[in-house]
Order: C-alpha cells, then structure tokens, then sequence
C-alpha cells in the first residue's frame, strides 16, 4: 500500500496543475468573449483572429478535463487505498472477460444496472467507475441514474481521457468502462466543504439552493456587556435585512460569537444588503470574524475580507 503521505502530496501537486489549467482557460474564455464583444458592438475583428481565440478555448477545455481526471485518481489513492479494491487486473484485450465486482469502501455502493428515469431526484451525485483497483472515469449526474447510463455519460470522454502517456488507446479506454463497476458517493458533505475554499466567482448553488449570505461576528466587549452588544448588533443587522424585504436567520454561538444567515432568489437585493450589514457592524463596532455566500450579485467597489485558504488540498 502507498504511502498516504505521498498520496497527499502527489494530489496536491496535480491540484495545483489543475488550478493552472483552470487559470488558462479563464484567460482563452475572457479573450475569446472580449473579441465577441466588439463584434456584438459592431467593430471589425478579423475572423483568423477569432478562430484563433475559438481554437484556444478548446484547446485549454482539454486540457483541464485531462488536468480533473489527473487530480481525480490522486486524490482517490488517499482515500481508497488500492488494496481494498479486488478486480481483473490484466489490461482489457479484443476479447475482454467480464469484469469482476470490487468492494466499494466505507460510503460508497454499487449501483443497479438498469434504474427507471422515474426514479430519478434532482440533486446532483459522483458516479465513479472502476475497473478492478483502477478508476477509469467518474461522471456528475442525478442521483438514481442506473449503472448502464453512467458509461454511456463517461464513453464520450473515452477519447479525451485515454492515458495515451502509457500506451492506452481510446478503444481500450472504452473497453473498459464498458466492464466497470460503477459506485455512488454520498459527497455532499463533501462538495459542501470543497466550495468553501473556493473563492466567491467560483462557488455554486446545489439543486434547489436559494443565494445566501452568512456572516459570523463577535463582540468587541466582554462579560454582561458583550451579551447585550451581541443582541443589540443583531437587532441593527435584523433591521438592515428588513429594509431589503429579507428575514435574518440567527444562530448564537459561543464567546460571544453569532452567525446571521440571509437567503433569497432576489440576487440584486442580497449584495445591496452585504453591503449594507458589514456597514452596520463597522458602525455598532461588532468585529467580523467570518463570512460566505453563493449565488447573489455583489456590489462593485465592495471590498471582500474573506481570507484565503492556507493551503489548496484536493477533495475526492
């Protein structure tokens, strides 16, 4: 079994590639869209010009998802140790024999062949597939999705993620997702966690998520006096929201410390009344100690105290 403190380390290595190339595409896409802008705006942009910008988009495109797979089965080598995986370990020829199950480790279960679309939620779930102790492909789709159309979902990377480094053609790499087992994980949690280290641009709603804004503050005062402080700033803050037609959802926590919580579909109205509560607590002297949001319009010039994650770290 490798060494986990190696695992670690090499997906956060790849984490880092994989940052890179989400960099890159970034800067393809904004050219790319500057470019159809001045077109839309009726300006003359040369058309090799444009193809050229179209051509850089793609190949950045492929370049992460080739960058996601990497990091992917890196940082799945930390939390299923290959040793815990059983399964045909021979590379799949014209005639591949059937695969054979592997036990999916602790949160983690095989799913049917063949599930009825009825059946199927709204919330969104990874499906990972597994060709003995290697993971060939893992596909974001609703929860209920049958086995059968998991690897048609992942047969149209075939070509894209085939490890032609090490000889594997397109063909091969469909044999064997053709004979994968596929697994679902319960990674809410776990998604929830990784969009918190993300920062605001990049975060995105779960299904049937409304926007939302939390931000955590404490008192600058202690002993009997921090306690009314404490109620006195929710109040103002309960105000504030209301002034938006918002309702403030309020958790107290312990030193003196209080989480407050926003939530509408009205996106406009949530960034006017971030704006408007850092104000307030600036003003009844109440410290900020935390704050995150997904899915609202933020107020140009507002500057953002949300600290950056000390260090990047993969999720799987």
């Amino acid at each position: 079994m490798a060494d986990p403190i190696d695992a670690l380390n090499k997906a956060v290595e790849f984490a880092h590639y994989l940052a890179k190339d989400a960099e890159e595409l970034l800067e393809a896409v904004n050219e790319r869209d500057a470019l159809l802008m001045k077109v839309d705006e009726g300006e003359e942009v040369d058309d090799a010009t444009l193809e050229h910008a179209n051509a850089a988009v793609g190949e950045f495109a492929q370049g992460l998802r080739s960058a996601i797979y990497e990091f992917r089965k890196r940082a799945e080598r930390i939390a299923v140790p290959a040793d815990c995986l059983v399964g045909p370990t021979e590379a799949p020829g014209n005639d591949p024999s059937p695969s054979v199950e592997v036990a999916p480790p602790a949160g983690a279960r095989v799913i049917p062949e063949y599930v009825s679309a009825s059946q199927r939620g709204e919330e969104i779930v990874t499906y990972w597939l597994w060709y003995g102790a290697e993971c060939v492909g893992s596909k974001r789709l609703p929860v209920g999705t049958g086995a059968v159309d998991v690897r048609n979902a992942a047969l149209n990377e075939a070509v894209i993620f085939c490890d032609r480094a090490n000889g594997e053609t397109p063909h091969e790499r469909r044999t064997k997702i053709h004979q994968a087992t596929v697994k679902v994980y319960d990674d809410r949690a776990i998604q929830e966690s990784a969009r918190r280290d993300l920062p605001f641009d990049l975060r995105g709603l779960f299904p049937k998520e409304l926007p939302f804004l939390e931000l955590t503050f404490r008192s600058s005062f202690g002993g009997v006096i921090a306690a009314a402080h404490v109620g006195d700033v929710t109040v103002g803050l309960q105000n504030t929201a209301l002034a938006e037609g918002l309702e403030l959802g309020i958790k107290a926590g312990e030193n003196f410390e209080c989480l407050v919580r926003i939530e509408s579909a009205d996106r406009e109205a949530l960034g006017r009344a971030e704006v408007a509560m850092k104000a307030c607590l600036v003003e009844r002297d109440a410290e900020l100690v935390a704050e995150f949001g997904v899915g609202y319009v933020r107020s140009e010039g507002l500057v953002h105290s949300e600290p950056e994650p000390e260090t990047e770290r993969p999720r799987g």
